[in-house]
């Protein structure tokens, strides 16, 4: 069977996926100029001419687009194909969201209908006391200019809490940050909590999406807490409960000033070895997105308020498990400060050592 490249070329959908683009093909013309504009302004402006096949192709659309992408989260996108003589022979507008993830066929504005920002697919663990950031595309405005991609509503967020006695209790779920083109829910435990009962679990639900967390009443202190920008382009929080290991390391010139033997610079690294402690099997897939990530920050969590610290990279990461039933994924990961000057003195937690909770044991 003699194999065939798939073909990526098809119309351009009123909303798009930035990982899922298609190329653009242009039928029964000789030379046309193709313009292709993001939020109105132009990436690409050439005169292209046609084979045997009275045909243009434009490929990789998505290496024109994603860097806009990827810093604005949504953008327009509009394509124009002109012949010599004026006659239009493309016109098409979509709205592009910013996705790493290959999606395959999915049509990109039934899977955001259905679907949050994040590639978990299954219930997340969490703890009390952790802040809980769930985002979804839409901001509850909708463009009805003519010819514009309609924008995604975000619909109004409830919660049904499960107790440890069997009961369920509804909450009105509240907004922790409103993007341009997106939301972010705030979805921390501690907000579906009722009086005299144990809060196991629960379920936030935003229109047709819907995400279950669980309660993990074995999740000890928390080193470090990290904030990383995921395959959508929104922020998301991961917990580490594992151990956590500082190991700096300092490089120094020496020379003698005189009669004495000096260090004239020292470069420090503050390296920083991490576990995630056991995981589930969506929470494993999940947690790759943090090792993909290309912007990751370190941050402490007070009152339900996310304060990021620093930016990290992640410089080493081992996110290996296998199927086997007794196979619990746990991964480990280095990380070290972006910045040039490692000596970083935290005054929000002066006298801890690691994490938010490890000194307040004792209190």
């Amino acid at each position: 069977m003699e194999y065939q490249e798939q073909d990526y070329v098809r119309e351009l959908r009123q909303v798009e996926l930035s990982s899922t683009l298609p190329d653009i093909r242009v039928t029964g013309v000789q030379r046309v100029r193709m313009v292709v504009e993001v939020d109105s302004e132009p990436v690409f402006d050439e005169w292209l001419t046609a084979g045997d096949t009275d045909q243009v192709e434009l490929h990789d659309l998505r290496d024109l687009v994603e860097p806009y992408a990827y810093r604005r989260q949504t953008v327009t996108l509009h394509i124009t194909a002109t012949e010599e003589d004026n006659t239009v022979k493309l016109d098409a507008t979509a709205q592009v969201v910013y996705c790493e993830a290959d999606m395959g066929d999915t049509v990109a504005a039934d899977y955001l209908q259905t679907h949050f920002l994040s590639i978990l697919q299954g219930p997340k663990l969490t703890a009390p006391g952790r802040l809980e950031i769930l985002p979804a595309q839409g901001t509850g405005a909708v463009v009805t200019t003519p010819g514009q991609p309609g924008q995604l509503p975000a619909s109004t967020a409830t919660c049904t809490a499960r107790y440890s006695d069997g009961t369920t209790q509804e909450f009105s779920v509240g907004v922790y940050l409103q993007g341009t083109h997106f939301t972010e829910y705030d979805a921390s435990p501690d907000n579906f909590t009722a009086t005299g009962k144990t809060l196991v679990g629960y379920t936030i639900a935003v229109g047709q999406r819907s995400q279950d967390y669980e309660i993990d009443f074995s999740a000890g202190d928390c080193a470090p807490i990290l904030l990383f920008f995921n395959s959508f382009g929104v922020e998301e929080v991961v917990y580490c409960t594992g151990k956590h290991v500082v190991s700096p390391t300092f490089k120094r010139s020496m020379a003698y000033v005189g009669h004495h033997q000096r260090n004239y610079r020292i470069d420090e690294t503050r390296e920083f070895r991490a576990d995630t402690g056991p995981l589930t099997t969506a929470m494993a897939n999940w947690l790759d997105d943090l090792f993909r990530s290309r912007l990751v920050r370190v941050a402490n969590v007070y009152d339900g308020e996310v304060t990021p610290v620093r930016e990290v990279v992640i410089t080493d990461s081992k996110s290996e498990y296998s199927n086997e039933d007794d196979a619990i994924p746990r991964f480990t990961f280095t990380y070290q400060y972006a910045q040039r000057n490692h000596n970083v003195v935290d005054l929000q937690r002066a006298g801890r050592i690691f994490d938010n909770t490890f000194d307040n044991t004792f209190n």
